[in-house]
């Protein structure tokens, strides 16, 4: 069945924002979400959120519209959240929607997670084995909806979050440039500041790492995509001292046998998830991110805005806010040990450098605010809310 679009005259819009999870305490994705209906809120709009789970402290704030979802496995989980979505829109005719999570039809649909296309020919280089990983049911599931809402009858408006993913969108499914808006994130600069620096000979202490000594920080949940097996490599040909944290929760046990396998094993710390990241920004002397692939992830702008450089590549959205050799590297190839090896050790050689570097990058993400973020999203769906009805099948 499809879904009317609704034309909306007034300034004061009702907000459908679709996640399937959203809170402060998880992904940089949910987070995300849990700020945005907060400044949507602020803006004097009125919020619903079509969710699984949904933070309380949210809820006082929010209309919390709960999807059921079935978690037998991943082809359940999609599709039974994109059809309870669907169905809750249905009882929502005078909501103007914005999906974070793939499911259509929308209003807009924001590039949240890693376009999904993009990640199959990152992964799967080989035709013939791409072929064969589309034809599973969960890629066949995620590719079609991914397709789906991207379509011109799946939504009106696709929103990304940097120029990569904007592009990445052109190229695997022909949008024209008329349909997308970058729109960047913000970040919360009183949670994430240059008073995590004043904690940092604490943090150093409770986590039993030296003063002097260089300290890594890899904040990821995708530790493969992210780059870790690569950042693991490059850490071993260090002659000087140094210390990793890892903070992110998923599957370490590979990456601790490379570890111990390259004779670095004391030096990694696998922290898992992690509540006071921006205590470890601050701990920490540059956040490494080697990722084969990243829209954009808000830990870049987190970092830098605790005075934190960060070690990225070409191949993350995040590379677009940092200046290289002001406020950290961008690297051409994630899969270049060599290249990895040779920025951090130009880092380490410019340790004089260090403080104007932290204070660059805390002032270079001064306009990146949640607040910039929720009004750039709110003035697009009020344009597509002024929209004359359109109907699909």
């Amino acid at each position: 069945m499809g879904r009317t679009f609704v034309s909306k005259g007034n300034s004061c819009l009702e907000i459908a924002i679709i996640r399937r999870e959203c809170g402060k305490g998880r992904g940089g994705a949910e987070r995300y979400c849990h700020g945005l209906c907060m400044g949507l809120k602020d803006l004097g709009h009125r919020v619903l959120l079509l969710a699984e789970t949904c933070d309380e402290d949210l809820r006082g704030f929010v209309d919390f519209v709960p999807l059921k979802v079935s978690k037998i496995n991943s082809v359940t989980k999609n599709l039974s959240f994109h059809q309870a979505a669907q169905k809750a829109l249905l009882r929502l005719p005078n909501a103007v929607s914005y999906a974070l999570s793939r499911t259509w039809p929308v209003d807009a649909f924001r590039v949240t997670d890693p376009l999904h296309a993009h990640t199959l020919a990152l992964r799967y280089r080989y035709p013939l084995k791409r072929l064969w990983t589309k034809l599973s049911p969960r890629h066949r599931v995620l590719l079609g909806l991914e397709k789906s809402v991207i379509s011109p009858e799946g939504c009106r408006c696709i929103v990304t979050i940097s120029e990569l993913d904007r592009d990445l969108v052109q190229r695997y499914y022909g949008v024209g440039p008329e349909r997308i808006r970058v729109i960047y994130n913000g970040v919360d600069q009183d949670v994430f500041s240059l008073r995590a620096r004043q904690r940092r000979n604490l943090v150093r202490q409770t986590l039993g790492l030296g003063e002097d000594v260089t300290c890594y920080i890899f904040p990821a949940m995708d530790f493969r995509r992210k780059g870790l097996s690569v950042l693991l490599k490059a850490l071993s040909r260090l002659s000087f001292p140094w210390e990793l944290l890892v903070a992110g929760q998923d599957r370490d046990a590979p990456f601790r046998k490379q570890a111990s396998r390259l004779g670095i094993a004391s030096n990694v710390h696998f922290l898992g998830r992690r509540r006071d990241i921006q205590d470890l920004f601050g701990a920490s002397d540059l956040m490494v991110l080697p990722t084969t692939y990243d829209p954009f992830g808000n830990v870049h702008l987190e970092a830098l805005a605790c005075g934190l450089p960060v070690l990225t590549t070409a191949q993350a959205g995040g590379a677009e806010v940092v200046r290289p050799g002001q406020t950290g590297y961008v690297i051409r190839d994630s899969n270049d040990v060599d290249e990895l090896v040779a920025a951090l050790m130009d880092f380490e050689s410019r340790r004089g450098q260090w403080p104007e570097w932290r204070e660059q990058a805390h002032i270079s993400i001064k306009p990146f605010t949640p607040q910039r973020n929720a009004m750039q999203t709110a003035e697009l769906l009020s344009e597509l809310a002024g929209m004359s009805p359109h109907r699909h099948d």
